[in-house]
């Protein structure tokens, strides 16, 4: 591998992580109004069967009813669910990226590794 090959790959990988923190910031920020808009009624007012935009005033009013059956807030309510099924996934991908150039980084300074409890660097 050339030296311009090692450049190449870490301004690569540069550029990649500074798109990754920018993408954190805007996760963080559509999570705060997601979490907040899926606990309201949807902003866009109930549209009788003629399309004119009139909101129906048959039957009863039942606001909450309203609120827990509509498809736009249950979309969001799945939208953080598959947030936080995938989100512990990427955290422990970057940690064990940041992990494994710590002890390459580590060996290249020539100290010696560091195991846990689990991993003593023994073979069973």
């Amino acid at each position: 591998m050339t030296y311009s090959r090692h450049i190449d790959n870490g301004r690569r990988t540069g550029e990649l992580a500074d798109q990754l923190s920018t993408h954190l910031i805007e996760l963080r920020q559509m999570m705060f109004a997601v979490d907040d808009a899926v606990t309201m009624p949807g902003r866009v007012p109930d549209v009788d069967a003629d399309g004119t935009g009139r909101q129906a005033t048959h039957g009863p009013s039942r606001p909450t009813e309203r609120i827990a059956l509509d498809d736009r807030r249950l979309a969001l309510a799945e939208e953080l669910n598959r947030a936080a099924a995938c989100l512990p996934y990427a955290v422990a991908v970057v940690r064990g990226i940041v992990a494994s150039m710590d002890r390459a980084l580590a060996a290249w300074e020539g100290e010696e590794p560091v195991y846990t409890d689990t991993h003593r660097g023994e073979s069973p």
